[in-house]
């Protein structure tokens, strides 16, 4: 999967620790991906999974604590 360097628009910094650094380094040349592709791949599977939790009910005082961006 090629993604476009123009769909992303957001930049984190996540610290790990260095055995799991490692780890994502070795994976994800093994897949011939970048580091940064593989741990969007692995959010990505991860929500999706997620699915299945129904979301909050809304009430008006939700968005008073939403971030605003």
């Amino acid at each position: 999967m090629l993604m476009c360097m123009c769909m992303l628009n957001r930049r984190v910094d996540i610290l790990f620790d260095k055995d799991l650094w490692k780890k994502v380094v070795n994976f994800s040349k093994a897949q011939k991906i970048s580091a940064g592709e593989l741990i969007r791949r692995a959010v990505k599977e991860y929500l999706d999974s997620q699915k299945k939790i129904e979301p909050k009910k809304q009430t008006p005082f939700n968005r008073l604590f939403q971030p605003r961006g």
